[in-house]
């Protein structure tokens, strides 16, 4: 491409704009409603000049995607890669919590630092480090829920256990 061509996408743009006057859709095709265009007298064929009907139509065969809902129960296996990110994720929060008990760090931009995260993530799952043992429990045991993700989890913990083992479906 030279320096004074268009790009592709902007020559497309404009062959589509000197040529098609409207798209029509319908259940079971596309018209496309091209502008006419006329053979100027004693002028090449390079030098057309719009003219009036007929209008040249094209009709493309189409269908519309269906966007009918599919009724059943999905189910997603809990695997041992979704088990294990979880109980990472509720160690790593613990230790963090352990660390400013402990006075060895002072503050979540520091655990974010030293992890190489973003304070912002090392502030959405330190609340992990308090979850539930029956949460945990049935994490380990695979008995949790198979759409429970650590980003779910964490988000607005409450700190009540029953209220976090209601959240996930753990309630009695």
């Amino acid at each position: 491409m030279g320096d004074g061509e268009p790009a592709p996408a902007t020559a497309d743009r404009d062959l589509i704009e000197r040529h098609v006057a409207r798209v029509i859709v319908k259940p079971q095709a596309l018209e496309v409603c091209l502008i006419p265009t006329c053979k100027a007298e004693n002028h090449g064929l390079e030098d057309l000049a719009p003219c009036h009907p007929p209008i040249p139509t094209i009709t493309l065969p189409w269908t519309a995607p269906s966007f009918a809902a599919v009724k059943g129960i999905v189910h997603a296996p809990y695997t041992d890669e979704s088990r294990d990110a979880l109980l990472a994720a509720i160690t790593k929060a613990r230790g963090w919590i352990d660390d400013i008990r402990v006075g060895a760090i002072g503050s979540f931009a520091e655990i974010a630092e030293r992890e190489a995260q973003g304070e912002r993530h090392v502030r959405l799952l330190a609340p992990l480090a308090f979850l539930s043992p029956r949460i945990i429990a049935a994490i380990v045991d695979g008995t949790a829920p198979a759409d429970l993700t650590v980003t779910g989890l964490a988000k607005a913990l409450p700190y009540s256990w029953a209220e976090q083992e209601e959240r996930v479906g753990l309630s009695l």
